[in-house]
């Protein structure tokens, strides 16, 4: 579905916003450039810091992502809090968000490789709680207006539409960038004989982008976990094999992000096979759309993360090819 999207509102405007929303007096505003999905600002007030989020997109809204918010923090789930929620602002015309710090920053320069671990073992329990969320159907939740306040569903009816919409283009574009034909052929025959095992868990919420960069920490304990535009529908699996694909770039973490989770629920022999399957399957998606922007925007510098993609799909198609 293709939908129009609207130009970042000035900073007078989202000052105005801001002031409007939370009945204070902003005392510095300004962009944060990181992530795509939404325009992000960093609200600082006198003695506390907010972040406003605005949807680009004219016919979405926030309202289904303030829902997953609530739902989550009722489980426990150390997200940040909703202070504030406009479904279409009547001068921009796209819908806003504002929320609660968590306090701290991303757990990438934490400090010790003790600490590092002792945060993502905590982050692992909390992936375990967000995957307790039901969703029906896979693929990115619907986040129309009409979608508030429903079940929270997602674009693709099954597992198989979701795993097959883009494989084979997918596929074309990395024989097209260095992968022999052998390699496709792997790939096609792993997800074959994997996408059983990729479908024996009911649909739950995942967070979709699950990384270092999204864990948050303080004085060396684990404080939360951030940004839900990337909010899917998909097997419980799916954030620790989002995790494993970007496992590092700057740190070593799976080990203990899937130690937590095991406190929470139990990983069997056949959950960590899952685990590269969407490790692989996530790479590929990655690695496609890379090679496609590239080719739309005439660029040929694919830089430090395409290399490291490419480098762990690789990982992965062995591993899987033995393992299968």
């Amino acid at each position: 579905m293709l939908l129009k999207k609207i130009d970042a509102p000035p900073i007078d405007l989202v000052e105005q916003i801001a002031n409007e929303s939370l009945n204070k007096t902003v005392k510095t505003i300004e962009r944060e450039l990181r992530g795509g999905s939404t325009y992000v600002y960093r609200v600082q007030l006198e003695d506390s810091t907010f972040y406003l989020r605005i949807l680009p997109e004219e016919d979405w809204s926030f309202g289904v992502e303030v829902q997953v918010h609530s739902l989550l923090r009722e489980k426990g789930a150390l997200v940040p809090e909703v202070i504030y929620f406009d479904p279409h602002h009547r001068i921009s015309g796209m819908s806003f968000m504002i929320v609660g710090e968590i306090p701290g920053r991303n757990v990438i320069n934490c400090g010790s490789k003790d600490i590092y671990d002792s945060i993502l073992i905590q982050a692992g329990k909390q992936i375990a709680v967000i995957n307790q969320v039901r969703v029906d159907g896979f693929g990115f939740v619907k986040r129309g207006r009409e979608e508030y306040g429903v079940p929270l569903q997602g674009q693709n009816p099954s597992l198989h539409d979701y795993l097959y919409e883009f494989l084979e283009e997918d596929l074309v574009l990395l024989s097209e960038n260095g992968f022999y034909q052998g390699d496709i052929l792997q790939i096609k025959s792993i997800f074959d004989t994997g996408t059983t095992l990729m479908g024996r868990y009911e649909s739950c919420l995942v967070h979709g982008d699950f990384d270092d960069d999204h864990i948050f920490c303080h004085n060396g304990t684990f404080t939360g976990i951030i940004d839900f535009g990337e909010i899917q529908g998909s097997s419980p699996l799916y954030d620790l094999g989002h995790f494993k694909l970007h496992d590092g770039q700057y740190n070593q973490g799976f080990r203990s992000l899937a130690m937590g989770y095991n406190e929470v629920i139990e990983l069997s022999y056949d959950d960590h096979t899952e685990i590269d399957l969407w490790a692989l399957w996530i790479g590929v998606r990655r690695l496609a759309r890379k090679y496609k922007y590239n080719r739309r925007n005439s660029k040929g510098n694919w830089g430090r993360y395409h290399d490291h993609l490419l480098k762990t799909v690789k990982i992965e198609t062995e591993l899987l090819g033995n393992k299968l």
